[in-house]
Protein backbone atom coordinates (compact mmCIF):
# COMPACT_ATOMS: atom_id res chain seq x y z
CA UNK A 1 0.00 0.00 0.00
CA UNK A 2 1.30 3.39 -0.90
CA UNK A 3 0.30 6.74 0.40
CA UNK A 4 -0.40 9.38 -2.20
CA UNK A 5 0.26 13.08 -1.99
CA UNK A 6 -2.75 15.34 -1.78
CA UNK A 7 -0.83 18.57 -1.75
CA UNK A 8 2.53 19.94 -0.67
CA UNK A 9 1.96 19.17 3.04
CA UNK A 10 -0.52 16.31 3.33
CA UNK A 11 -0.79 12.64 2.55
CA UNK A 12 -3.92 10.59 1.94
CA UNK A 13 -3.98 6.98 3.15
CA UNK A 14 -4.89 4.28 0.67
CA UNK A 15 -8.65 3.77 0.37
CA UNK A 16 -8.38 0.12 1.43
CA UNK A 17 -6.99 1.10 4.86
CA UNK A 18 -9.40 0.32 7.70
CA UNK A 19 -8.91 0.80 11.43
CA UNK A 20 -7.93 -2.37 13.29
CA UNK A 21 -9.92 -1.40 16.36
CA UNK A 22 -12.67 1.10 16.95
CA UNK A 23 -12.86 3.28 20.05
CA UNK A 24 -14.95 1.58 22.70
CA UNK A 25 -17.11 4.30 24.24
CA UNK A 26 -18.36 2.15 27.13
CA UNK A 27 -15.77 2.79 29.85
CA UNK A 28 -17.03 -0.15 31.91
CA UNK A 29 -15.91 -2.54 29.17
CA UNK A 30 -12.40 -1.05 29.16
CA UNK A 31 -9.42 -1.87 31.31
CA UNK A 32 -8.41 0.70 33.92
CA UNK A 33 -5.68 3.26 33.48
CA UNK A 34 -4.24 5.51 36.18
CA UNK A 35 -3.29 9.17 36.23
CA UNK A 36 -1.31 10.61 39.14
CA UNK A 37 -1.28 14.36 38.42
CA UNK A 38 -3.93 15.06 41.12
CA UNK A 39 -2.33 12.96 43.87
CA UNK A 40 -2.64 14.81 47.16
CA UNK A 41 0.42 15.11 49.40
CA UNK A 42 -1.29 16.98 52.24
CA UNK A 43 -3.65 16.15 55.08
CA UNK A 44 -6.23 14.87 55.56
CA UNK A 45 -5.91 12.04 53.00
CA UNK A 46 -2.51 12.62 51.47
CA UNK A 47 -0.04 10.07 50.24
CA UNK A 48 2.76 11.75 52.23
CA UNK A 49 2.08 9.48 55.21
CA UNK A 50 1.94 6.10 53.47
CA UNK A 51 4.51 3.54 54.56
CA UNK A 52 6.65 1.55 52.15
CA UNK A 53 4.53 -1.53 52.94
CA UNK A 54 1.34 0.45 52.33
CA UNK A 55 2.65 1.74 49.00
CA UNK A 56 3.51 -1.83 47.99
CA UNK A 57 -0.03 -3.01 48.86
CA UNK A 58 -1.53 -0.20 46.76
CA UNK A 59 0.80 -0.91 43.85
CA UNK A 60 -0.01 -4.63 43.90
CA UNK A 61 -3.74 -3.99 44.14
CA UNK A 62 -3.81 -1.49 41.26
CA UNK A 63 -1.58 -3.72 39.13
CA UNK A 64 -3.96 -6.62 39.80
CA UNK A 65 -6.88 -4.55 38.50
CA UNK A 66 -5.15 -3.86 35.18
CA UNK A 67 -6.09 -7.25 33.72
CA UNK A 68 -9.80 -6.70 34.47
CA UNK A 69 -12.42 -4.40 33.00
CA UNK A 70 -14.05 -1.69 35.10
CA UNK A 71 -17.26 -3.73 35.01
CA UNK A 72 -15.45 -6.70 36.56
CA UNK A 73 -13.79 -4.48 39.16
CA UNK A 74 -17.02 -2.76 40.16
CA UNK A 75 -19.61 -5.52 39.92
CA UNK A 76 -17.67 -8.74 40.32
CA UNK A 77 -14.86 -7.47 42.53
CA UNK A 78 -16.90 -7.27 45.72
CA UNK A 79 -18.39 -4.44 47.68
CA UNK A 80 -15.09 -2.60 48.31
CA UNK A 81 -14.90 -1.07 44.82
CA UNK A 82 -17.58 1.44 43.92
CA UNK A 83 -18.56 4.96 42.96
CA UNK A 84 -19.61 7.24 45.83
CA UNK A 85 -21.80 10.29 45.36
CA UNK A 86 -20.20 13.50 46.62
CA UNK A 87 -22.99 14.10 49.14
CA UNK A 88 -22.06 10.80 50.82
CA UNK A 89 -18.46 11.89 51.47
CA UNK A 90 -17.48 13.27 54.86
CA UNK A 91 -17.29 17.06 55.25
CA UNK A 92 -13.49 17.33 55.07
CA UNK A 93 -13.41 15.31 51.82
CA UNK A 94 -16.09 17.50 50.24
CA UNK A 95 -14.23 20.62 51.38
CA UNK A 96 -10.95 19.30 49.96
CA UNK A 97 -12.52 18.63 46.56
CA UNK A 98 -13.80 22.19 46.55
CA UNK A 99 -10.39 23.56 47.59
CA UNK A 100 -8.63 21.83 44.69
CA UNK A 101 -11.32 22.74 42.16
CA UNK A 102 -12.55 19.18 41.63
CA UNK A 103 -16.05 19.51 43.09
CA UNK A 104 -17.81 19.73 39.70
CA UNK A 105 -18.28 15.94 39.53
CA UNK A 106 -21.10 13.65 40.64
CA UNK A 107 -19.04 10.96 42.34
CA UNK A 108 -15.60 9.65 43.22
CA UNK A 109 -14.28 6.12 42.81
CA UNK A 110 -13.29 4.11 45.85
CA UNK A 111 -11.05 1.05 45.44
CA UNK A 112 -10.49 -1.17 48.45
CA UNK A 113 -6.90 -2.15 49.13
CA UNK A 114 -7.48 -3.88 52.49
CA UNK A 115 -10.46 -4.07 54.84
CA UNK A 116 -9.82 -0.44 55.89
CA UNK A 117 -7.49 1.12 53.30
CA UNK A 118 -8.95 2.80 50.22
CA UNK A 119 -7.66 4.61 47.15
CA UNK A 120 -9.93 7.42 45.97
CA UNK A 121 -9.98 9.08 42.60
CA UNK A 122 -12.01 10.77 39.90
CA UNK A 123 -13.11 8.84 36.85
CA UNK A 124 -12.41 10.30 33.42
CA UNK A 125 -13.68 7.73 30.92
CA UNK A 126 -11.63 4.62 31.77
CA UNK A 127 -8.90 6.60 33.56
CA UNK A 128 -8.94 6.95 37.33
CA UNK A 129 -7.27 10.17 38.38
CA UNK A 130 -5.83 9.16 41.75
CA UNK A 131 -6.47 11.63 44.58
CA UNK A 132 -6.30 10.17 48.06
CA UNK A 133 -5.06 7.30 50.14
CA UNK A 134 -7.50 6.70 52.99
CA UNK A 135 -5.76 4.52 55.54
CA UNK A 136 -8.60 4.41 58.07
CA UNK A 137 -11.76 4.41 55.93
CA UNK A 138 -12.62 8.03 56.83
CA UNK A 139 -13.54 9.57 53.46
CA UNK A 140 -16.85 7.72 53.44
CA UNK A 141 -17.08 6.07 56.85
CA UNK A 142 -20.69 4.98 56.45
CA UNK A 143 -19.88 2.54 53.66
CA UNK A 144 -20.84 2.59 50.02
CA UNK A 145 -22.56 5.39 48.25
Amino acid sequence: MKWRKKGPCSLVPPAEKTPKQELNEDWQQMRPAWRFSLVEMVDPYGWHEISADGAMRVRERLAGFESSTWKQILYQGGYRNHLIRLDRLCGPAQARLQAIGQDDIDSVMSLGVTQMERVFGIMDHNVMKILWWDRNHQVCPGGDG
